[in-house]
C-alpha cells in the first residue's frame, strides 16, 4: 500500500509542476510585447486637407511719417480667413527611430473674388519621435514661400517671394510593415516683402490627413 501512495503522490506532484510550468509559459507569454514601431530608411509622405489662410499688409518702420516727421504705426490687420483644399509632400530619410529629416513641398490655392490666390512653399523640414515606440511625433521646419496673385482681368501675375516657417504635429498608425496614415495639423506662418516698404504677412493652418510609405522592414 505504501509503495503505491508514494506513487501515487510522485504523479500527482509531477503533474502539478507541469501544470505550473505551463502556466507560467502561458503568463509569459502574456507579458510579452507585440513588435514595436520602427522607423527607418527612406520614407514619402503625402497629405490632403484643409488650408485655412490670413494675411496682412504692414508698413515697415519709419516707411510713414506724419507731419512732424515721426512714424505712424502699422494699420496692418488680419483679414477675414480664407479656407480652401491644401496639400503636403515630403520626401527624405530616418537617421534614427527617433528622427526623419526631410524635404516638404506645400500647396495651397483659393478663388478669392477678382483674384486666384496660391502660396507655395519649399521647406527642409524634420519630425521627432519623443518614443521610439510610439506614433506622436512634432514636426518643424524653415524654408521659402512665394505667394502670388492670378487677376481673372488679365492684368500681370503679382508674386511676393520670402521666408516661410512651420510647426506642427500627427500621429502615425501602421496598417503594413511600409504603409502608415496620420492625422496631421501644421502652422505655416510666412512673410515676404513687398513694394513700397510693406511687409506681407501670411499664415495658414493645416489640418488633413497623411499617408506614408517607408522602405525600413516595418514602423
Amino acid at each position: 500500500m505504501r509503495p503505491t501512495l508514494k506513487h501515487l503522490a510522485l504523479v500527482v506532484l509531477m503533474a502539478g509542476s507541469a501544470s505550473a510550468l505551463q502556466a507560467q509559459r502561458r503568463d509569459r507569454g502574456l507579458v510579452e510585447l507585440p513588435p514595436q514601431p520602427v522607423r527607418s530608411g527612406l520614407y514619402f509622405t503625402g497629405s490632403l486637407g484643409a488650408g485655412v489662410e490670413q494675411c496682412k499688409f504692414e508698413s515697415a518702420p519709419c516707411a510713414i511719417l506724419d507731419a512732424d516727421g515721426n512714424p505712424l504705426p502699422s494699420d496692418g490687420t488680419w483679414r477675414q480667413s480664407i479656407t480652401s483644399p491644401s496639400f503636403q509632400l515630403r520626401l527624405g530619410g530616418t537617421p534614427s527611430r527617433n528622427f526623419r529629416l526631410g524635404g516638404e513641398l506645400l500647396g495651397w490655392s483659393a478663388d478669392n473674388g477678382p483674384t486666384t490666390e496660391r502660396t507655395v512653399g519649399l521647406l527642409l523640414s524634420g519630425q521627432f519621435y519623443p518614443s521610439p515606440r510610439d506614433g506622436f511625433y512634432l514636426k518643424g521646419g524653415l524654408g521659402l514661400g512665394w505667394n502670388s496673385d492670378d487677376f481673372h482681368d488679365g492684368s500681370p501675375r503679382v508674386t511676393e517671394t520670402g521666408f516661410l516657417g512651420n510647426v506642427g504635429a500627427g500621429y502615425d498608425f501602421p496598417l503594413t510593415p511600409h504603409v502608415a496614415i496620420s492625422p496631421v495639423i501644421d502652422f505655416y506662418p510666412g512673410s515676404y516683402p513687398h513694394a513700397g516698404d510693406e511687409t506681407l504677412s501670411e499664415r495658414i493652418l493645416f489640418i488633413g490627413l497623411s499617408i506614408t510609405f517607408q522602405s525600413g522592414r516595418r514602423f
